[in-house]
């Protein structure tokens, strides 16, 4: 009897293994920025001297073409159990090294970290990977066809995951967009949608990838990377702990100096020892713990999902 319960509980446990990495991705359904150029949803900013458009998804997830196409889309997926959840209206991030930089000149001013309106979407809603959708209409006549693009974007690294690409081929214009898009997507989707499971799966087994900017702000203090704390430099305590805390060590110092540190390909667990789902900002948590057992100030200053970072020092 005890035999048996012991290869009971080794059964459940490998099919319970199975069970998790046969778990899809959620994914999120966004219009891509050439679409929204070209349909006038863009919000113009500008920023020492350059002028930034970024997506106004307050308009462009309201516009019904969109909409429907967004529904046409959701279902293809659903159909192959890939759970879509729902955007909100919001707008896209900036370029992340450069709103890094002016991030953390801001905080040693003392005026703050800011987060964008589209890392404020994607924290809420948390998807593994968003779908960036467009197309182009070609009208002739009481005939037309379009052009359509599908690429899916790891949402915590922004690495492109699977691209695809076609053409709905003639149809008469009384064949509503959504639904000559989703009578051609379907040839594409099974190939796509087995990339986008082979990709999650690795995500399970290796861990999720980030990234990681550790600063010091120069206040004054002398504190540096290569200040010793119980014997060690802070910079091999931060690539220690870096390193105790990745699914097989796996990650890149990306640079350093004497007040920064940046990794790169940062493969962490999709969750924490309590057992519940981590992003980013919840990882580096135990970092910043770690700095301020050593007497430091520490302020997670995370932001999005696949960015994680810390400031060193008063403000």
């Amino acid at each position: 009897m005890k035999l048996f319960a012991k290869i009971l509980a080794g059964t459940c446990m490998v099919l319970s293994a199975q069970t998790l990495l046969a778990a899809p991705p959620k994914l999120m359904i966004v219009p891509d920025k050439t679409w929204c150029i070209e349909k006038g949803y863009v919000i113009e900013t500008e920023r020492n001297g350059k002028v930034r458009q970024r997506e106004d998804y307050d308009k462009a997830l309201v516009d019904p073409d969109f909409k429907n196409v967004q529904l046409a889309i959701s279902q293809i997926m659903a159909e192959r159990n890939f759970p879509v959840i729902s955007g909100e209206s919001q707008s896209e991030t900036d370029d992340e090294d450069e709103m890094l930089d002016e991030a953390f000149e801001g905080a040693e001013t003392g005026s703050g970290v800011q987060t964008n309106a589209y890392d404020e979407l994607l924290k809420r809603n948390k998807p593994d990977i968003t779908l960036k959708i467009g197309w182009n209409i070609n009208n002739a006549g009481s005939i037309y066809s379009a052009d359509y693009r599908i690429e899916a974007i790891d949402t915590y690294s922004n690495k492109s995951v699977a691209p695809i690409a076609g053409q709905t081929g003639e149809m008469r214009r009384t064949v509503p967009l959504s639904v000559a898009l989703k009578q051609t997507a379907k040839n594409n989707m099974d190939d796509f949608c087995q990339k986008l499971q082979t990709y999650f799966d690795d995500i399970h087994a290796n861990g999720r990838e980030i990234r990681l900017d550790v600063r010091i702000i120069d206040n004054g203090s002398g504190t540096t990377m290569n200040q010793e704390f119980e014997g060690q430099e802070l910079s091999e305590i931060i690539y220690n702990w870096v390193s105790d805390n990745t699914v097989n060590h796996q990650f890149s110092q990306r640079s350093g100096g004497r007040n920064m540190a940046r990794y790169d390909q940062v493969r962490i667990p999709l969750n924490g020892s309590d057992g519940r789902p981590q992003d980013a900002s919840r990882w580096v948590k135990g970092l910043q713990d770690k700095l301020k057992s050593l007497g430091l100030v520490a302020e997670n200053a995370s932001t999005g999902l696949g960015a994680a970072r810390i400031y060193i020092g008063e403000k």
